[in-house]
């Protein structure tokens, strides 16, 4: 990995932590995300799974899950990095 490739990795890293602060502060339930990515091709490969504590949860968070992308999405786009909602998806543990 290439210096440029850490720091573009710590962005993106830095941004899901804000998006995921964010989502726990607002939505009961909301565990975690995680994502992965080639840092060669970052628009085509991103993938941010966002997880719940439980199906309960994931179930009365389903009419958020639309807010919850755009904080998602907001925040990457902060660091000029253009995902598109089909990148993230929900899911319980």
């Amino acid at each position: 990995m290439t210096k440029t490739q850490k720091q573009r990795d710590k962005h993106i890293r830095l941004a899901l932590t804000n998006s995921c602060e964010a989502i726990k502060e607002s939505v009961i339930g909301f565990d975690y995300l995680t994502h992965t990515i080639d840092l060669n091709n970052e628009a085509n490969t991103l993938k941010v799974q966002c997880y719940f504590n439980d199906d309960i949860a994931l179930e009365s968070a389903k009419p958020q899950l639309n807010e919850l992308t755009n904080i998602i999405l907001k925040e990457l786009t902060s660091i000029k990095l253009n995902a598109k909602p089909a990148h993230i998806s929900f899911s319980a543990n």
